[in-house]
């Protein structure tokens, strides 16, 4: 395969990678963005906490369509030095991509004591106050997860109110029933927790999708940039391989008589007139 060619098959198969990589930010920063608004929803209860790895894979979602931009441009243009600048930037973004996710991983596991301490300070000022305010983010918790207290609805009954606030009523089935005739049993406690995981997990996962994603075309671009340094006469033309070649002599094939046809005869040399002797000269040569 002429290098020209290579080049070009290279072109495009760099063209769709970047391609790729710019779905792939995209759904990247859809993802993080959302699982950044489900935290914000209860972020007050956990002391506003562990929203930082949701904004971190936002953030490398736009690096990621930067760094699409400028390797588009380089590979339109030819450029080896933005090629190279490319290929860095992905693998600087890939190495932390890969680290991104094994820090959000090591956050999931040491979550659940600082996460446990920030939920039972809200819930026990959430007892201080009222508990019978529509507007209260507990409420508003135990009614979107179906849970009541922060271990259960016993945290209620133990308490100075004793009694259980509207949020922790199911809706009754059965429109006879009393209003409050069914109780969420399990904790919120432990079910925030959990979808916070949850999210966490999601956010690790990504982030490695993403470095896997922007790992299969890295050898693509380093080989564009490989061929770019390589001499350019070949991709002119079809024919520059034959300027390439040194031109054979072509008298070596001519027979030897149309050769010395062909030889250029030599210019003959006229001799100089000689001037005669002067009549003086050959007086006194004859006296003497």
């Amino acid at each position: 395969m002429r290098l020209s060619s290579r080049i070009k098959c290279f072109k495009y198969l760099v063209y769709t990678y970047i391609v790729l990589i710019s779905i792939c930010a995209g759904v990247q920063i859809v993802i993080g963005s959302f699982l950044l608004w489900s935290h914000q929803q209860y972020s007050k209860i956990v002391d506003n906490q562990f929203w930082e790895p949701f904004v971190t894979i936002i953030c490398l979602g736009l690096v990621s369509i930067l760094i699409c931009y400028v390797g588009w441009t380089s590979t339109s243009k030819k450029n080896r030095c933005y090629l190279g600048l490319f290929a860095g930037g992905l693998v600087v973004l890939i190495i932390v991509q890969f680290l991104t996710s094994g820090w959000i991983f090591a956050m999931r596991y040491q979550m659940l004591t600082p996460a446990e301490i920030a939920i039972e300070n809200s819930h026990s000022e959430y007892l201080v106050k009222t508990s019978q305010d529509p507007t209260h983010l507990w409420n508003r918790l135990q009614r979107d997860l179906q849970c009541c207290g922060k271990g259960g609805a016993g945290d209620y009954h133990n308490s100075k109110q004793k009694a259980l606030p509207w949020s922790c009523c199911a809706k009754p089935i059965n429109p006879n029933d009393p209003p409050c005739s069914f109780v969420y049993q399990r904790g919120c406690l432990h079910v925030l927790v959990d979808s916070i995981q949850y999210h966490l997990l999601i956010c690790a996962l990504t982030s490695v999708s993403a470095a896997l994603v922007q790992s299969l075309g890295i050898f693509c671009v380093i080989q564009l940039t490989v061929l770019l340094k390589r001499p350019t006469l070949n991709i002119s033309s079809p024919d520059s391989e034959n300027q390439i070649r040194p031109k054979k002599h072509t008298r070596e094939m001519i027979p030897l008589a149309q050769q010395q046809q062909h030889m250029p005869t030599p210019h003959h040399i006229k001799p100089k007139p000689v001037a005669p002797p002067k009549v003086e000269e050959i007086m006194k040569s004859s006296l003497g």
